[in-house]
């Protein structure tokens, strides 16, 4: 009698310790970190994160399928992001508050500001990657698909983006326009004052340039192998000067800038371009172009073959 109550201590104990190293084993799989380089240094991030919180490069997180709990307005404006993508995302205002950040309970957050850093550490992994240092669209898509260990879907939008720019190419071909001679500008009102964009700032560049492989005039390929984008005068303006010229206009204030855009319009410089002339010029909103996520350039591509098809 003796012996068989030892045998069920026995089994009763290995089932228990059994349980136990299975529970010990979910923990640990749920707890795993891996260790990744970012402008801040090295940062232990989950393995698979679940709850990402991030400002400026939602677009990229979820073009990946990753989860985030939230995010900033202007990220949330992309109208190249469904309401289905953003439906559940918190809206966490203009910039990551630690308030509003921990409320989330995020395991990771990824931010281009670098005072994020310090205020935001103590809730979760921080991966700061600064504005414009990503590299372009297939090269940004590869980044965050080792920082959130996605590499293969990384790997497969980025074919989807060539397959796009394949097809947008093809089209412009045909209707005589050739993205490998054509030279592009992206130019901007911003506050009254008049930029020249490089490729890697947003305003389409990345769908036009990286994408579609149209060309930069030699001026302006400085300006992207600079700072990426520079103030000019109006009166210097053809010396920035492309086949086609893609023109928006942003203000940070309700004034707007419309006479400026006028007085733009109604300049002899701006008259003789040859763009100008030419019909070139495809004017497009800037929440339209501003975006360089995946799903942005994808749609962009499309927006602005369709836009030189109709001006041609």
């Amino acid at each position: 009698m003796k012996k068989w109550k030892v045998v069920t201590v026995l089994a009763m104990a290995t089932l228990l310790f059994a349980g136990c190293g299975k529970s010990t084993a979910k923990s640990s799989s749920a707890d795993k970190t891996r260790t990744i380089k970012t402008a801040d240094g090295k940062v232990k991030v989950p393995v698979h994160p679940k709850r990402v919180v991030s400002t400026v490069y939602t677009g990229e997180i979820l073009s990946l399928g990753a989860h985030v709990s939230g995010s900033t307005s202007m990220d949330l404006s992309n109208p190249y992001l469904s309401k289905k993508t953003v439906k559940g995302i918190k809206n966490l205002g203009n910039s990551l508050s630690s308030e509003a950040v921990l409320k989330q309970k995020p395991d990771l957050i990824i931010t281009d500001n670098e005072s994020d850093v310090k205020k935001l550490k103590k809730i979760a992994p921080v991966v700061y990657i600064p504005y414009g240092s990503t590299g372009n669209v297939y090269q940004t898509l590869k980044k965050f698909g080792n920082i959130l260990n996605r590499q293969k879907q990384a790997t497969k939008v980025a074919n989807e983006l060539k397959n796009t720019a394949k097809t947008e190419t093809t089209k412009l071909k045909a209707a005589g326009i050739d993205p490998a001679k054509t030279t592009v500008g992206m130019y901007e009102m911003q506050d009254n004052k008049l930029y020249v964009d490089g490729s890697s700032w947003g305003r389409g560049g990345e769908a036009l340039i990286t994408a579609l492989k149209f060309k930069l005039p030699s001026s302006i390929q400085k300006i992207q192998n600079g700072a990426g984008y520079k103030q000019i005068s109006t009166e210097s303006l053809d010396k920035y000067s492309a086949d086609w010229v893609f023109f928006t206009s942003y203000s940070s204030t309700s004034k707007g800038n419309d006479q400026a855009v006028s007085d733009l319009k109604s300049n002899p410089v701006w008259e003789n371009l040859k763009a100008v002339k030419d019909g070139h010029v495809i004017e497009l909103p800037f929440n339209k172009m501003y975006y360089y996520d995946p799903a942005a350039v994808k749609g962009q591509m499309k927006l602005v073959t369709n836009a030189m098809i109709k001006a041609n």
